[in-house]
């Protein structure tokens, strides 16, 4: 069974002014209306969507390409699969240097004991 985010509505703002609040369900039909949304109201809107305990679930904004087309930006990190992921791939990359460094020093550490372990046999071995 799948399970859906509820959701309250969806604000659009133009100038840091909202111009219309239209109520949505979930999230099927907040994606089914964003185009349409944009196409309405110009390049220079915010969608604002908020779920039903008034968190914001999803903050578009619109960047142009060089060619004329958009795509629209999200601005929640939890709910934005690239930051999400971006973040995971620094934790591991941040984790793997350091399991690398531990590594290293163990490697040092044990190349030390053993030369030491030499040296002292070499001293035992001379001395008798």
């Amino acid at each position: 069974m799948k399970t859906v985010t509820a959701l309250k509505n969806a604000e659009i703002i133009i100038d840091g002014k909202t111009v219309e609040t239209i109520e949505i369900k979930n999230p099927c039909q907040m994606w089914k209306n964003l185009r349409t949304w944009t196409d309405k109201y110009g390049h220079g809107v915010r969608i604002l969507v908020t779920d039903t305990e008034d968190k914001p679930y999803k903050d578009f904004t619109v960047k142009e390409l060089k060619n004329g087309k958009y795509f629209l930006v999200n601005a929640v990190k939890e709910t934005n699969r690239v930051q999400v992921a971006k973040a995971r791939k620094a934790a591991a990359e941040k984790a793997a240097k350091i399991e690398a460094k531990k590594a290293k020093k163990r490697a040092y550490d044990k190349a030390r004991r053993e030369r030491l372990k030499a040296q002292k046999t070499a001293a035992v071995t001379t001395e008798a």
